[in-house]
């Protein structure tokens, strides 16, 4: 036997050790918010952003009428994989509610030009620091911010929602008095 040699007993010290870590992983993701962030209730921060096509914007601009705020970045493939869900579901539910999407911690040229690829029609703004995705306790990217007529964050998801998942959560938005 090599001294490479695994014996039966380091692979069951091994297996456990890797079980104890994923145990962990799993409890901080949980504790951390993974999902779905706990944020719902608080308001939308007073901060300001640059827009694409000019100017700048706050999310108190959006107030009165249902927000579905995405994080995205042209350097998350898992961003990328949902921009054209979050694009035909504006286009089916745009006039229902407003869609702002934010590119976070990306360069202006490489976001502006994914969106010009694939043919984001929402208004889009600038986060290049990542200070307001820091500002909601976000983790995950893509994250997704459905906000009420009042600027009450009702609901936030962190990861990838697919055409189906992004109009569940918007009708429960709509839903919300």
């Amino acid at each position: 036997m090599s001294s490479l040699a695994v014996t039966h007993g380091q692979r069951r010290r091994i297996v456990a050790g890797s079980l104890a870590l994923l145990v962990a992983i799993v409890a901080a993701v949980v504790a951390l918010g993974g999902g779905d962030v706990s944020a719902e209730g608080d308001t939308v921060p007073t901060a300001s952003f640059e827009l694409f096509d000019g100017g700048t914007a706050s999310f108190a601009d959006y107030e009165g009428r249902p927000l579905v705020i995405n994080f995205w970045a042209s350097w998350c493939p898992a961003c990328v994989a949902e921009l054209p869900d979050v694009q035909a579901v504006h286009e089916a539910r745009g006039d229902e509610v407003t869609f702002l999407g934010l590119a976070n911690a990306d360069r202006r040229g490489a976001a502006m030009a994914l969106a010009e690829d694939v043919g984001l029609t929402y208004t889009l703004g600038d986060d290049p620091d990542g200070d307001l995705f820091r500002a909601l306790e976000l983790i995950a990217m893509p994250s997704t911010i459905f906000v009420t007529a009042d600027g009450r964050i009702q609901d936030v998801f962190g990861g990838q929602l697919d055409e189906r998942a992004l109009v569940a959560r918007i009708d429960r938005l709509l839903e919300t008095p």
